[in-house]
Parts: structure tokens; sequence; C-alpha cells
């Protein structure tokens, strides 16, 4: 109970300054995703059980196949976006960001994560349509939104 308070602490205050980062620069460092990265292998190791035979060496290897899944899945998503507009709608940190979740949420609740941040985009795209004179293909950050999927995701699977 008390790591999970703590791994919350830190992935809250980790997701923060990716949104902030990336807000302010519509970039985000490798050496903050790096962190997040690092921080997600350590909470691996922690939840190993030697009593139901889950290692936390296996947990990170299977999430690394999930982070390469998620990192392809999103890549794709940006390649036909640009296809079809001509705008790079998702950038690599993005991508990143959201393969790298894996190691803090799996499988399951990394797509969930990324559901809901498409989701939150999406109405804030239509906001903006509506109520600011924005571009048609108008870019704007979106680590805030995955940051927002990965921490609702997380809260989730801790209740």
């Amino acid at each position: 109970m008390i790591t999970d308070l703590l791994f919350t602490f830190i992935l809250s205050i980790l997701l923060i300054s990716i949104s902030l980062e990336d807000s302010m620069t519509m970039l985000i460092s490798n050496n903050k995703l790096g962190i997040f990265t690092i921080f997600g292998f350590i909470y691996l190791f922690i939840h190993e059980n030697p009593a139901k035979e889950i290692n936390g060496l296996n947990l990170i290897i299977t999430n690394s196949y999930i982070a390469i899944i998620i990192f392809i899945f999103m890549t794709l998503i940006s390649l036909l976006g640009y296809k079809l507009t001509g705008v790079n709608s998702l950038g690599l940190g993005d991508i990143k960001l959201a393969a790298f979740a894996s190691f803090w949420l799996g499988l399951e609740n990394t797509l969930y994560a990324i559901s809901i941040s498409f989701i939150l985009s999406s109405i804030y795209f239509l906001y903006t349509k509506i109520y600011k004179d924005v571009g048609i293909f108008h870019q704007y950050p979106f680590a805030p939104f995955i940051s927002i999927g990965i921490f609702c995701t997380w809260i989730m699977a801790k209740i």
C-alpha cells in the first residue's frame, strides 16, 4: 500500500513535468522519458512475487514487448495522420510516452490510457474549433492528454 502511494506520487510528478514541458515547447526530453521508464522498471521489480511465481525480470521483458507493440501502433497512427493531412499529428515524444507507459500499466491499461487520451484530445479539439480561431490542422501538445489517461488508468487499477 505504501509503495503504491509512493509510486503514485512519483508518477504524478513525472507526468506533470512531462506535460508542462510539452505544453511549453511541443517537445519531450529523452531524459524525462528515461526517468519515467526507469521508475517503471523499479515498480515492476518491487512488485515481483515469488509465491505467485511473478519475476520482476520476466515482467520487464514482457512489458518491453508490449512497449514495442504500443510504439509500432502509435507510429502507424502518426503515419496515417501525416498521410491524410500532411501534418505531423503525433510527435516521437508522444509515441514514446505512450509506449513506456506499458512499464507502469501493462497492455490492457495502456490501451485504456491511450483511449482516454484520444477522447480527451478530441473534446479539446472540438472546443478549440468552436470557441477559438484556429486553423483546421492546428497542432497542440498531446502529452498532457496521454498523462491524464495514464494517471486515471493508474488510479483506477489501484482502486
